[in-house]
């Protein structure tokens, strides 16, 4: 037997020239062929590498401090020239070196990849030292120790637990690309493993890192099964008739937060995130500190807004706690759900958090809002083109503002039954 203790590739040398600062010296290995290379060596101060002659791609290199390496140079199955270390001299003697070599080259012929072998038993003893054993215990602790600093970390676990399913329990040594490839091509709802994909990257990326190893690096490489549709749902007047009662009618903190994201055209993690120490109910604003484009966001409240948050709001709260949350305190979860009790309740279907946003911008657009002053409402980073936005950075906040409380008061016409709205002029 023999230990892979480290290996290089070169794609472009030849496996058996001798690096810079090398000499070589080509001739049959012996006792008397290392004790010369070693007093060479040390004498010259230079590394040196004997080519056996008896075996080709064998060497033993000797450095000036008389370490001495056994090496093989050979092609892999792909044809590319390669370097593998076999182990050290005197604990592997020349014959079995020779013999060492010969079965190794033969494995490599045939596909082995030491490099790789070796990887994956170093992953597997600093996932054992970590007790992450499986797909499923590799979720969980990536969770405990880099999914709090992510907002849709439950979210983003939900969906790689959904896709990946059937994966969870195997070893993480049996987790292949081609095992996680499949299960997300195999998925019947393709967007939904689409975006699995995109969450468990990250993940994968992080598990890889140099110093960690719990997988080979190859998994990061796990492709989006489907192309991600561009949304363009717009909800209309009449499915808002039938979800806007329910919305004010249930009392649980997810229709409250979708009622909110309506009239604010928030996105739904900075609803989701909201606290009571980010409203000022005498100025009627929210602020959001960690919004997307990294500028803290001043919303101002309509006056159906601020009767929202003020309706739900405890008599003693503290001002880090959530405004939407679960019944500990925590955030809310399980949106999917929730919204297809929506659906069951209001005959709607198709729609998602996200598009209540698109809804409320179209909305405004449709009753006169200038487009410069909804992409400010949206807290895009640009209102305007890239070079106007060069010397205008006004948010227009008193235009938002109006714009926001005619939204509000459209979508309660449409709640009640088609009271009219006058637009906006000009």
């Amino acid at each position: 037997m023999f230990q892979i203790i480290s290996s290089y590739r070169n794609k472009h040398d030849a496996p058996m020239m001798p690096r810079i600062g090398e000499t070589e010296m080509k001739s049959r290995i012996t006792d008397t062929a290392i004790t010369a290379a070693v007093r060479k060596a040390t004498e010259t101060g230079q590394r040196i590498e004997i080519a056996d002659a008896a075996l080709r791609g064998l060497r033993l290199r000797v450095t000036p401090t008389g370490s001495k390496v056994w090496i093989l140079g050979a092609r892999d199955a792909a044809g590319a020239p390669r370097r593998f270390t076999i182990g050290h001299h005197p604990a592997i003697g020349i014959a079995d070196a020779r013999d060492a070599a010969r079965k190794l080259r033969e494995r490599v012929r045939e596909g082995f990849d030491p490099i790789d072998d070796a990887r994956q038993r170093r992953a597997e003893a600093e996932a054992a030292r970590e007790n992450v054993n499986t797909l499923s215990d590799l979720i969980a602790h990536y969770g405990a120790k880099q999914g709090g600093k992510l907002k849709s970390w439950p979210e983003y676990q939900g969906a790689i637990r959904r896709v990946f399913g059937p994966l969870l329990p195997m070893p993480l040594s049996r987790v292949t690309i081609g095992s996680l490839q499949m299960a997300a091509d195999r998925y019947q709802a393709q967007q939904q493993a689409a975006s699995a994909v995109r969450c468990i990257r990250p993940l994968l990326k992080w598990a890889s890192a140099p110093g960690r190893k719990y997988v080979t690096a190859d998994l990061a490489d796990i492709r989006v099964p489907a192309t991600i549709v561009k949304r363009d749902r717009v909800l209309t007047d009449d499915e808002l008739r039938r979800i806007l009662p329910v919305l004010r009618a249930d009392n649980r903190p997810f229709a409250a937060c979708m009622r909110f994201l309506l009239l604010t055209c928030a996105r739904r993690d900075e609803a989701a995130y909201a606290k009571w120490g980010d409203i000022d109910f005498r100025a009627a604003t929210w602020l959001i500190q960690d919004t997307k484009n990294k500028r803290p966001h001043l919303v101002p409240l309509s006056r159906q807004a601020i009767d929202l948050v003020a309706s739900i709001r405890p008599d003693d709260v503290a001002a880090d706690a959530l405004i939407f949350a679960t019944c500990t305190g925590k955030p809310l979860g399980n949106w999917d759900k929730s919204t297809k009790q929506l659906f069951t309740a209001t005959g709607t279907t198709g729609w998602t958090r996200h598009d209540l946003r698109r809804t409320a911008a179209t909305k405004m657009g449709k009753l006169g809002v200038a487009p410069h002053v909804i992409e400010s409402a949206l807290n895009h980073a640009s209102v305007h083109s890239p070079l106007a936005s060069v010397y205008n950075t006004a948010r227009y906040e008193a235009d938002v503002a109006k714009a926001l409380q005619l939204l509000a008061d459209a979508l309660d016409g449409i709640e009640q039954g088609g009271a009219q709205i006058v637009p906006m002029r000009a």
